[in-house]
């Protein structure tokens, strides 16, 4: 394996080398030492319910004795679907797949089927996954890609077509204004807008209000069809999902991540009239052999049951407002320059400043080679955190997590802030 891992992500530059386990369990990592971790990588979020759940462990061994059916359906992809359009403001119905690269483009490929138009709209620094019309502009603002606040395209990968950069349009994230001028120029071309909601893949950038209604209004004047990729912060902020957070409804969304706790499993979908353009009642395709098979998908009708229980997100909130004013009131008190942000299960850390990020552009200030060491540092106190290559990125917890874990994190954050400023 190239690096020594199956995602380029997972070769951990803090550590100097991937970091290997030998189990989880709840809110904890082992190594291959057996040395526990408490764990704020949280499987890049998808173990909201934490490690192990025993909820999704039965599902899944049921799922096992029932053959692990792949290839036709049962009746529990309709009870999935059925709970999720109880829980998502947006969702009348919905497909699934395997990852959130394949949701992401799925809602896209439907977007431009259903309008007939064929460019998309995507935000500087918003992450949508690996397919090509998305690999553009995240994963560490480039001051030569955004010299004057208007976004150039960056390409974030080789072996992509250059003439893909045509049907992309980049703006910058909550710029009402940037959109209104977008869509006066190139309105009758644009197929959909796409968007993190809470842009999470760049620490915690959580926009206005204001923008989130304009901008509802304005795809709809022009009737383009607005995408929330809510991979990411889906279940982070209550279990109608950021589009309840912001009492804004789009068209389409994406949902991954702790959908089916752990398991392989995306969801798109949205209103009824755009899905149906998906075969066999409309003309754009979608398929795949491992879709829904029941291993997943029994998962997800466990995981949603937890997430709906009453309490889930009282705890929830109880760790956040334990971790994120801990975290910063600790920085304050040492004069170390960082800064916590976070809404819900999931937050960012930027490091070589402490003012408050408004925009992608603001991530420019980050200090990559302090985060590097202040993440080295907490796994030396055992603490797990992904390092994102030292750039701004995403952490978070999940409900397993007690307030005994958060302040464990703080103790050994205040540990790690003391031992950088001595030098050692």
């Amino acid at each position: 394996m190239p690096g020594g891992v199956s995602s380029s992500i997972r070769l951990n530059r803090a550590l100097g080398r991937p970091f290997y386990v030998s189990r989880a369990e709840g809110a904890y990592l082992y190594d291959l030492d057996g040395r526990e971790y408490v764990d704020m990588l949280t499987a890049h979020g998808a173990a909201l319910l934490g490690h192990n759940h025993p909820a999704v462990r039965a599902a899944i061994q049921a799922a096992l004795e029932c053959g692990a059916v792949c290839g036709v359906e049962t009746g529990a992809q309709s009870r999935v679907a059925r709970a999720l359009a109880e829980m998502v403001p947006c969702i009348d119905m919905v497909r699934f797949t395997c990852s959130g690269t394949e949701a992401t483009m799925h809602a896209l490929r439907l977007a431009r089927e259903f309008t007939g138009r064929e460019k998309l709209i995507k935000f500087d620094g918003h992450f949508h996954g690996y397919h090509d019309y998305v690999l553009w502009n995240y994963g560490g603002f480039s001051a030569a890609a955004e010299p004057a606040g208007a976004p150039r395209h960056d390409v974030k990968s080789g072996g992509v077509p250059a003439g893909i950069a045509d049907y992309v349009i980049l703006l910058p994230f909550d710029d009402l204004e940037a959109v209104r001028r977008a869509l006066r120029l190139h309105g009758h071309e644009i197929a959909a807008a796409i968007l993190e909601p809470i842009h999470y893949n760049a620490g915690c950038i959580v926009p206005s209000q204001e923008y989130m209604h304009g901008l509802r209004e304005l795809t709809k004047e022009y009737g383009v069809v607005l995408i929330y990729d809510e991979i990411l912060s889906a279940f982070r902020t209550g279990p109608g999902c950021a589009q309840a957070h912001f009492s804004v409804v789009p068209d389409l969304c994406t949902i991954g991540k702790c959908v089916a706790g752990g398991m392989p499993l995306s969801v798109f979908g949205g209103r009824r009239e755009i899905v149906e353009h998906l075969r066999p009642l409309g003309n754009a395709e979608h398929g795949g052999t491992y879709n829904a098979n029941l291993v997943p998908i029994m998962a997800a009708e466990a995981s949603l049951a937890e997430i709906r229980k009453p309490g889930f997100y009282d705890h929830i909130y109880a760790l956040a407002d334990r971790l994120y004013p801990g975290m910063n009131a600790l920085f304050q008190r040492h004069r170390f320059p960082a800064r916590c942000q976070g809404l819900g299960a999931r937050f960012g850390l930027y490091f070589g400043f402490s003012d408050e990020v408004r925009s992608y552009r603001d991530t420019a200030k980050h200090d990559a080679a302090l985060a590097l060491k202040f993440f080295a540092g907490m796994a030396a106190r055992g603490v797990y955190f992904c390092d994102s290559s030292g750039k701004p990125g995403h952490h978070g917890f999940s409900i397993a997590h007690t307030l005994a874990d958060m302040d464990r994190v703080l103790q050994a954050t205040e540990d790690t802030i003391k031992t950088i400023q001595v030098g050692k």
